[in-house]
């Protein structure tokens, strides 16, 4: 099974590759910033693929710098070097992969599951203004996103969404949910992993807002 978790910056994105990870799913180390489990800066975002995606793309305007054909031709090597690795499912997580769902499923197949991790788009944006990132153009950036899940979704992909609201009221739930979706059959432990990795995520989201 191959998958990518889509969503816009601030959608809790980052909790479910930490939960796949956790489950079982080889998301693809190493993990662009910061590698280690224990790490607020852990995005859980292969290092490689991240690298590329800000290249293909202006983080900042969003803006295309690299030819369809060309982000196809890498994602498709990518994903079978992850294979070379071992039988788990592949995943990658990424905000700009939001911007290449038809390339994912040009070069990993059309049998490839989209996840939307999906949350409101005025939170979203609040979410990010707290972070910090993209100054002033927060709203831009995150609406360019969202219109292309948007159309992603119309075109009959393999495409679920995963709200945020609904992970964070049952991580439980979530975890197994997560599981069946890209065909892992988690131990207990794993499942306890998962859902501990998400009252983690809550606390730090919480530990942001302003006062």
């Amino acid at each position: 099974m191959r998958f990518a978790i889509l969503g816009l910056y601030n959608s809790g994105s980052t909790t479910l590759a930490g939960m796949l990870h956790r489950l079982g799913a080889n998301m693809g180390p190493p993990f662009w910033a910061n590698g280690d489990d224990r790490s607020e800066h852990n995005y859980y975002e292969p290092y490689d693929l991240s690298w590329h995606l800000r290249r293909w793309w202006h983080e900042d305007h969003i803006t295309e710098r690299t030819p369809a054909e060309k982000r196809i031709a890498f994602l498709r090597h990518w994903v079978e070097l992850q294979e070379c690795v071992g039988s788990a499912p592949v995943g990658a997580k990424h905000p700009l992969l939001s911007l290449c769902g038809r390339e994912v499923i040009v070069g990993w197949g059309a049998n490839t599951r989209l996840i939307w991790s999906y949350r409101d788009l005025d939170a979203s944006v609040r979410a990010l203004e707290r972070r910090g990132w993209f100054r002033g153009r927060e709203a831009a950036v995150q609406q360019r996103l969202w219109d292309a899940l948007h159309e992603l979704e119309r075109s009959n992909y393999r495409m679920v969404r995963v709200s945020w609201d609904d992970v964070r009221s049952d991580p439980t739930g979530a975890a197994r949910y997560l599981a069946s979706l890209v065909g892992l059959a988690p131990s207990e432990s794993q499942l306890t992993a998962a859902v501990a990795f998400v009252r983690t995520s809550r606390s730090r989201s919480i530990q942001t807002l302003p006062n």
